[in-house]
């Protein structure tokens, strides 16, 4: 029987990178500890053993798994009111009209309150406390807009509100958690910075400011800002773990990576050892382009951000990624970014095109889904098949006699605490069910049903809406379907 050798490292999808993180900064996340619950490991029942045949090496997910960010993040929460007193502006000729703004935003008449705020004449707001009050209101005024019709319909209130008060910190912290949550790109560095000048203690300005330095490639500044809002996040919030670790990552990214040249494309930026690895990085860079063209044209979907890969020497890539030292390469979903060894890299030219279009594919689907979720089976099945990986047998050629499997529902989540019989079989199964979509339904399929994850539907909505079959039955036609073939395979 022939050996199995997976040829890459398998990454799970770990939620979002670190801009699903601004959004946890601010609230209850009480999906996090559901979906971090210990789930029971059917074992599988094959009528003849996996653990016959000599057993792939297969890398976890996360050597230390972060919090599963795989549920689409409930909307923020309404932001900061600013207190209003009435009768507080005696002798004022606006007084009237300040009031009666004030009674419609009470009302939830936000149209009528924004044509009288937008009204006010000038020389009224020359006035310094009518132009307070009327910040005060706008501020009021973006948080019904906000709980009512979400932050991009608040984003106009909040900024005229910071126009009228400047140094106020609510208004300025309701449009930058708003930014945030619409990612907004009036996001800027100098925003930012501002905002933390006049707020230092809110977490969200500081770590919204390492996503974006995070993106520049700056892993110190990333880093920098990371802590001061790891600092200000309360040990015991359901959030501090998860910065914890995105900080932990991008500390041991910023060691591993100081001396490092990068090279950018139109597509990618590859950092590499300039020393020892800048042949390998033409190569690299070559097969990148071609999988970002064929796999793009197959999903229909090309990533709209740049992907950055990092090219490790053998012996710092263990140490760089806190992989295992069997691992080829993987998608750390964490930092958004691949990661692969690449000693002998050029003399297994074949190797290095699989392992890079494997991780290429996970970080596609990471971009394309983002904030919702690709089952485990699917996202490891698609990256298998469309990385030209011949490695891995079909699973009726592995198995003999009728074969009872694990149901996917029990793959959909991060394989890491698999035992190693559980996990091959995973792997087997994720590559046999993907390749029955696709030769069953096609690919315009699968895409579709890539979209429908996208929108953060669960996959048993998405397969029932696009294959007009249940979760269920799929299931069942795969298994038939195998077993056919094992059938076949003895006559």
């Amino acid at each position: 029987m022939t050996i199995l050798r997976s040829q890459r490292g398998a990454i799970g999808t770990v939620g979002d990178v670190l801009i699903l993180l601004l959004v946890l900064i601010t609230i209850g996340v009480w999906w996090i500890t559901q979906r971090n619950k210990p789930r029971a490991i059917p074992p599988p029942v094959p009528a003849a053993p996996v653990a016959s045949a000599p057993l792939p090496i297969v890398t976890p997910s996360q050597t230390a798994p972060a919090p599963s960010l795989v549920a689409p993040p409930p909307s923020l929460p309404g932001g900061q009111l600013r207190p209003f007193t009435p009768g507080s502006l005696p002798g004022s000729q606006y007084a009237a009209a300040i009031e009666t703004i004030h009674t419609l935003i009470e009302q939830g008449r936000d149209g009528d309150a924004e044509a009288r705020l937008a009204a006010l004449p000038r020389e009224a707001l020359n006035d310094e406390q009518i132009r307070q009050a009327a910040a005060v209101l706008w501020n009021n005024l973006g948080i019904i807009r906000q709980q009512s019709r979400g932050a991009s319909a608040a984003v106009p209130a909040f900024k005229a509100a910071v126009a009228l008060a400047p140094r106020d910190q609510t208004p300025r912290l309701n449009l930058t958690h708003a930014y945030v949550e619409t990612k907004d790109p009036a996001l800027t560095r100098d925003f930012l910075e501002e905002t933390i000048q006049l707020a230092p203690n809110d977490p969200v300005a500081h770590v919204a400011l390492a996503d974006l330095l995070y993106a520049k490639d700056d892993l110190a500044g990333a880093l920098l800002h990371l802590e001061q809002g790891r600092q200000r996040t309360p040990s015991g919030s359901p959030q501090r773990p998860y910065l914890d670790l995105v900080a932990a990552r991008v500390s041991r990214a910023e060691q591993a990576e100081q001396k490092f040249s990068a090279r950018e494309s139109s597509h990618f930026l590859v950092k590499f050892n300039g020393n020892e690895d800048y042949d390998t990085w033409t190569k690299v860079l070559d097969i990148l382009e071609d999988a970002y063209r064929d796999i793009g044209q197959k999903f229909n979907y090309f990533p709209g951000k740049p992907i950055t890969v990092v090219l490790h020497t053998k012996n710092a890539f263990q140490t760089a990624t806190g992989s295992p030292a069997w691992a080829d390469g993987l998608y750390d979903g964490v930092l958004g970014r691949i990661q692969v060894p690449t000693q002998g890299a050029l003399t297994d030219q074949a190797w290095l095109a699989r392992v890079l279009r494997h991780e290429f594919v996970h970080a596609l689907l990471h971009q394309r889904v983002e904030g919702g979720r690709v089952p485990q089976w699917l996202n490891e099945g698609l990256a298998m098949q469309l990385a030209g990986d011949n490695s891995w047998p079909d699973l009726d050629r592995v198995m003999k006699g009728d074969v009872a499997l694990i149901p996917l529902g029990h793959l959909e989540g991060g394989w890491t605490g698999f035992p190693q019989n559980v996990a091959t079989v995973a792997y087997l199964e994720g590559n046999s069910a993907t390749a029955y979509l696709i030769e069953r339904y096609g690919m315009g399929k699968v895409q579709d049903i890539i979209e429908t994850l996208a929108s953060h539907q669960p996959i048993a909505v998405a397969i029932k809406d696009r294959l007009l079959i249940s979760y269920d039955e799929f299931q069942q036609r795969w298994s038939e379907n195998i077993n056919e073939k094992i059938r076949a395979g003895r006559s």
